[in-house]
C-alpha cells in the first residue's frame, strides 16, 4: 500500500504510547490543560442552576435582593469560564508547538543520517510532507483532541448527571434521540474517515509533484514541458479539490442533522415539560434550566465526533513519520 494511503486503527495502542512518549517532558503542561478544562466545563454546568435558583427561588417570591446574588454568581461563572478556557487554550497551544518543533527537529536530524539511495527512492516533496502535514496533523492531536476530549466527556457526564437528578423522567425522554444521533455520527465517521484520506493522499502528491517541477524547472524548460506538467499538475489539483469539497459536503450535512436531532429532543422536552408542569411534577425554573442542559448536550457529542477524525488522521500521519524515522 501506498505511504500516503496508510490505514491505521484509531485504538492502535502501541502507536499512541509511542506517540505520547514525546509528551514525557511536558507532561505538567499536560496535565495542567487537562485541569482547566475540566474546570472551564465545571463552570460552565452552572450557568443553568443558576438559572433555576433564580426563578424558582428569586423571581417567583419577588426576592429582587437574592436575585441580585444570583446574577453576580451567574456572570462570576461566566468570567471564570472564560478565564479557564482562554488559560486552556494557551497552554495546549505552547505544548503542541513544543512538541513539533521536537519532532521537526528528530525528523530533520534523522534525514541527515540517511544514505544517497534513500532520498534516489524517495521523493523529496513526499519528505517534506512528513515534515510539514503530518507534524501539523499531531500538532492538531495534542491541540485540539485529546486535552478537548477530556472536557467534552467531563462536560457530557456532568449534563447527564445533573438532568437526572433535575428530573429523571425529562432525562429519558431527552435521551431518546439518542440511538438516532448514533446512527448520524457512524455514518459521518465513516464517510469523512475515507474522504480525509483521499485529501490527506492528494496533498502529499501535489507536494511531490511540485518539488519534482520546481527542483528540475531547467529541464522541464530545455525540453518544453511546460504545457504538458502544467496539464498533469492540474489534473492532480483537481483531485485534491473534488476530495475536499467532497469533505466539506460532509461536515455541512453532519452538523445541520445534529441540530436536527437537538432541535426534535427540545421539542420533546417542551412538550413532556408542559405535561409534568400542568401536572405540578416540575417548577418552571426547573424546566427552563432542563432546557439549557438538553441545548448543552449535544454540543460535547458533535464535537467528540469531530475529535474523532482529528485522532484518525493523527494516527495515519503518525504511523507514516515513524515509518521514515524507523
Amino acid at each position: 500500500m501506498h505511504d500516503d494511503e496508510i490505514k491505521v486503527k484509531i485504538y492502535d495502542f502501541s502507536l499512541l504510547k509511542r506517540m505520547f512518549l514525546y509528551t514525557r517532558p511536558y507532561k505538567h503542561l499536560m496535565f495542567l490543560a487537562v485541569f482547566l478544562i475540566i474546570t472551564a466545563s465545571f463552570f460552565q454546568l452552572l450557568g443553568p442552576y443558576f438559572t433555576k435558583l433564580a426563578i424558582d427561588d428569586y423571581i417567583k417570591v419577588g426576592n429582587l435582593d437574592g436575585l441580585y446574588i444570583i446574577v453576580l454568581l451567574y456572570f462570576g461563572a461566566l468570567i471564570l469560564t472564560f478565564l479557564f478556557q482562554y488559560a486552556q487554550v494557551y497552554v495546549t497551544q505552547y505544548l503542541g508547538q513544543k512538541l513539533m518543533y521536537d519532532l521537526r527537529g528528530e525528523i530533520f536530524k534523522h534525514l541527515q543520517k540517511l544514505s544517497l539511495s534513500f532520498f534516489d527512492k524517495n521523493p523529496v516533496g513526499r519528505l517534506m510532507t512528513r515534515v510539514t502535514s503530518d507534524v501539523e496533523a499531531l500538532n492538531q492531536m495534542f491541540t485540539q483532541g485529546v486535552v478537548n476530549i477530556f472536557g467534552d466527556l467531563f462536560l457530557l457526564a456532568g449534563i447527564v448527571i445533573v438532568m437526572v437528578s433535575v428530573n429523571a423522567e425529562l432525562a429519558l425522554w431527552t435521551f431518546s434521540v439518542i440511538p438516532i444521533l448514533f446512527v448520524i455520527t457512524a455514518i459521518f465517521k465513516r464517510k469523512v474517515r475515507a474522504a480525509f484520506r483521499s485529501v490527506r493522499k492528494w496533498i502529499a502528491q501535489i507536494n511531490t509533484y511540485l518539488q519534482e517541477n520546481i527542483t528540475g524547472m531547467s529541464l522541464v524548460q530545455v525540453f518544453n514541458r511546460q504545457e504538458r506538467n502544467y496539464n498533469a499538475f492540474t489534473k492532480i489539483n483537481a483531485q485534491h479539490t473534488h476530495a475536499y469539497v467532497k469533505m466539506i459536503f460532509y461536515y455541512a450535512v453532519f452538523y445541520p442533522a445534529i441540530e436536527l436531532v437537538s432541535a426534535i429532543a427540545l421539542a420533546i422536552v417542551l412538550w413532556q415539560g408542559g405535561l409534568l408542569k400542568v401536572s405540578d411534577m416540575v417548577t418552571y425554573g426547573a424546566l427552563v434550566a432542563f432546557i439549557q442542559y438538553a441545548q448543552m448536550f449535544f454540543m460535547p457529542i458533535s464535537d467528540l465526533s469531530e475529535k474523532y477524525n482529528i485522532l484518525q488522521g493523527a494516527m495515519a500521519s503518525a504511523e507514516r513519520i515513524f515509518q521514515l524515522l524507523d
